[in-house]
C-alpha cells in the first residue's frame, strides 16, 4: 500500500472515531432517560405495595426471628405481626375488656430477654384473667418524637385505656435531638447530588436500599470482626454524624485490650462502644445535663409529651409515665463499667436521681400525669436487674417492672374506672 494511501486510511479512521464515540454516547444518553422513565413508575409501585414511607418512618420489622448473642445472654428475637414484641391482638377491643398500651424504646422492646420474659408479657399473663389485654409498642432506638408517631398510626387503633409511657433516664433526652420530627423528615435530604437526585426521583427505591443497607450494618454489628473492620465502621459512623473520625478511632485504640476483644468477637453490642466512642458525655447530657443541653432538649422532649397526652386523651384514654432509670444508678458494676467504656460518668448517680429526673417529674405534676419511678424496686432485686456490659434490664429486672405497674394504686384505678364506665 501507498503510503498516499496509508494516510487516507488513517484519517478516515480518525475521523470515525469521534463519530462512534459520539453514537455511543447518544445510545446511553437515550439509555439513561429510558431507565429513569420506566423506574419513576416502578417507584410509585414500590411505594404503594411495600408502604415504604411509612416502613422507613417507623423502623419495624414484621415477624421476624433474630438471634441475640452476646457475652451476658443468647436468645431469640421474635416480632409480631405489627413487629413489635408480644402476642397478637385484635384492634378492635372486646366487649368487656380494657387495653393498656405500653410505648417506649429498646427497654420495652425487651432486648436482652426472651419472649415469656419481657415485663409486658408477665403484665399480659398475670391481667388476662381481670380481662385487660396489654399492647406492647416498644422500638428499639426510638425518643419521644417517634412515640408519638407510634402512638398516632398504631397505638390508638387498639382503644386504649391506659397509655403507659416507659421514660428511660439513659439516653431518651440524648435521642430527642437525634430523631427527626416528620416536618423535618419531609425536609431531608442525603449528602451528594447524585444520591439527592436518586432519592428525588425515585425514593421509595432510595429508601429500601437504605433499610436494606441498614439491617446489613445492624447484624454486622453482633459478628466477630477484625480490628480493621470495627475501626473502618467506627470512622464512617463518626462521618455521618459530623464527628472528629480520628478522635473516635483514638478512643477505641485506647480501651482496655479486654472491652476490644469483647467488641471485635461480637461479644459486646456494638452501640455500646460505638457512642462511647462517638460522644463520651452521653450518659451525661442524659441523666444530669447542663443548662445549654436542658435549654434544648428539655423544650422538645416536653413537647411531645404534651402532643403525646393531647393524642391520648382525645382518643379516650389517660396518659401515664414510668421512669426506667440507667444501670449506672443502680448498679457500681455497670457504673464502673461504663467508665471503662470511656462515658463520662458520676458515682453520685448512685443515690441521687438526676436533673432529668427531677424536670419530667416536675411536668408529670404540672399536668396530672401519674407517675412511677422504677429505681427503687430495680436496686431491690435478689438478683442483679441489669446486664452489666449491655445495660438493659436482666429477666429479674422485667419481673421487678411488671410487679410494680402490677401493683401501682393509680394504674389500678384507672383501669377499674374504665371498667365501671363500660358497665354502666
Amino acid at each position: 500500500m501507498s503510503s498516499e494511501s496509508e494516510t487516507a486510511s488513517q484519517l478516515s479512521d480518525k475521523s470515525v472515531a469521534p463519530v462512534r464515540r459520539s453514537m455511543w454516547g447518544k445510545r446511553l444518553l437515550l439509555m439513561a432517560v429510558v431507565l429513569a422513565v420506566i423506574l419513576k413508575p416502578a417507584d410509585w409501585l414500590l411505594g404503594v405495595l411495600a408502604d415504604t414511607q411509612r416502613r422507613h418512618l417507623l423502623r419495624l420489622e414484621p415477624d421476624v426471628a433474630v438471634p441475640h448473642q452476646s457475652a451476658e445472654f443468647d436468645y431469640v428475637f421474635h416480632t409480631n405481626s405489627l413487629g413489635f414484641r408480644g402476642r397478637e391482638l385484635t384492634e378492635a377491643k372486646p366487649d368487656g375488656h380494657r387495653r393498656l398500651v405500653v410505648l417506649g424504646d429498646s427497654f420495652v422492646a425487651g432486648v436482652g430477654v426472651s419472649d415469656d420474659a419481657v415485663f409486658t408479657e408477665r403484665l399480659a399473663d398475670d391481667l388476662a384473667e381481670k380481662r385487660i389485654d396489654v399492647v406492647n409498642l416498644g422500638r428499639a432506638g426510638t425518643s419521644t418524637v417517634r412515640e408519638v408517631t407510634l402512638f398516632r398510626d398504631v397505638g390508638r387503633r387498639f382503644g386504649p385505656d391506659v397509655v403507659l409511657l416507659m421514660y428511660y433516664l439513659g439516653n431518651d433526652l440524648a435521642e430527642i435531638l437525634e430523631e427527626e420530627t416528620d416536618a423535618e423528615l419531609a425536609r431531608w435530604k442525603p449528602t451528594g447530588t447524585l444520591r439527592q437526585f436518586a432519592h428525588l426521583w425515585c425514593p421509595n427505591i432510595y429508601l429500601e436500599l437504605a433499610m436494606q443497607k441498614r439491617r446489613s450494618r445492624a447484624s454486622e454489628t453482633h459478628q466477630p470482626r477484625p480490628e480493621a473492620d470495627v475501626v473502618a465502621w467506627i470512622r464512617s459512623e463518626a462521618q455521618s454524624g459530623g464527628v472528629d473520625a480520628g478522635l473516635a478511632e483514638k478512643r477505641y485504640r485506647g480501651l482496655p485490650d479486654n472491652i476490644r476483644s469483647l467488641a471485635e468477637s461480637g461479644q459486646l453490642p456494638g452501640y455500646r462502644y460505638l457512642q462511647a466512642c462517638l460522644d463520651p458525655d452521653r450518659f451525661r447530657n442524659s441523666l444530669d445535663p447542663d443548662d445549654q443541653f436542658v435549654k434544648t432538649a428539655w423544650q422538645r422532649t416536653r413537647t411531645h409529651l404534651e402532643l403525646l397526652r393531647s393524642l391520648v386523651e382525645s382518643s379516650g384514654g389517660t396518659l401515664m409515665l414510668a421512669v426506667i432509670p440507667d444501670a449506672s444508678q443502680v448498679s457500681e458494676d455497670a457504673l464502673a463499667f461504663n467508665r471503662k467504656l470511656g462515658f463520662v460518668v458520676d458515682d453520685g448517680w448512685l443515690e441521687r436521681p438526676g436533673r432529668t429526673f427531677q424536670l419530667v417529674s416536675q411536668w408529670a405534676e404540672e399536668t396530672g400525669v401519674g407517675l412511677l419511678d422504677l429505681r427503687p424496686v430495680l436496686r431491690d432485686t435478689d438478683e442483679p436487674s441489669f446486664f452489666v456490659q449491655d445495660g438493659h434490664c436482666t429477666p429479674a429486672g422485667h419481673l421487678a417492672i411488671a410487679r410494680a405497674i402490677e401493683t401501682w394504686p393509680r394504674l389500678r384505678k384507672r383501669l377499674d374506672d374504665s371498667s365501671a364506665g363500660g358497665a354502666q
